[in-house]
């Protein structure tokens, strides 16, 4: 199946050249009309389901797609893990005051003060998709996402970037990217987390865990049987 993954409209911090990190800007007009403009080249490519991550530019960008395709907006599901890399102390500062090749780089994985690493980001975003993989195997997903998931999610697909390659991710607003869910490297699949994740509760409601392997076999068996 097929998995259409973009990057959120414009927001004014963008078009300042800014670091948003988990700052939580809305779209701009530029990009609301980029998302309208996103839904055009999406509305035949069967899409089944709309994951977004939680910020509020995500879901707007998802919100003014999902009618174009026969989505009810209710319907979006809500990725929880898949908020945007902390940036901590650098949230909101002009990115040609900082050193972003750096700061992306898989291999360096340089920290930001009070912030996450690539590699932190990873151990959320990476377990978390290779979850709703599993689950949603029969699906084909559009994913909306903020910038730097965008990257990892890009490598979720093909496979982790070379050295010095880690910038060679087009991060365009709204641009398309398109991937075969099938094709997943190895790597990936067999990721492990560099940070404790959230420990699985007794049956608790908790949205934001990861589920245990046995409610995978579960979801799949009933989505296959439905």
């Amino acid at each position: 199946m097929k998995a259409y993954v973009l990057l959120h409209g414009q927001t004014d911090y963008d078009a300042e050249g800014r670091i948003i990190g988990n700052s939580d800007p809305s779209l701009n007009n530029t990009g609301r009309d980029q998302a309208l403009e996103a839904a055009e080249k999406l509305k035949d490519k069967g899409i089944d389901m709309i994951l977004s991550s939680p910020q509020v530019r995500t879901m707007e960008t998802a919100e003014i797609i999902a009618p174009t395709l026969g989505i009810d907006e209710a319907k979006i599901t809500k990725g929880l893990k898949l908020y945007e890399r902390a940036f901590g102390d650098l949230e909101g500062k002009l990115i040609e005051e900082v050193d972003m090749f750096a700061l992306s780089s898989w291999f360096s994985n340089a920290p930001t003060p009070n912030g996450e690493t690539v590699k932190e980001t990873a151990s959320r975003v990476i377990p978390y998709m290779n979850n709703m993989v599993k689950i949603f195997r029969t699906k084909t997903m559009l994913l909306v996402v903020p910038e730097h998931v965008l990257k990892l999610l890009y490598w979720f697909f093909t496979g982790l970037p070379e050295p010095g390659k880690e910038q060679m991710v087009n991060a365009s607003h709204c641009e398309i990217h398109e991937f075969d869910t099938d094709n997943i490297p190895p790597e990936i699949k067999d990721y492990e987390p560099v940070v404790d994740l959230p420990e699985e509760s007794g049956g608790d409601e908790n949205p934001d865990r990861l589920l245990s392997q046995e409610e995978i076999d579960r979801l799949i068996a009933e989505l296959a049987g439905g």
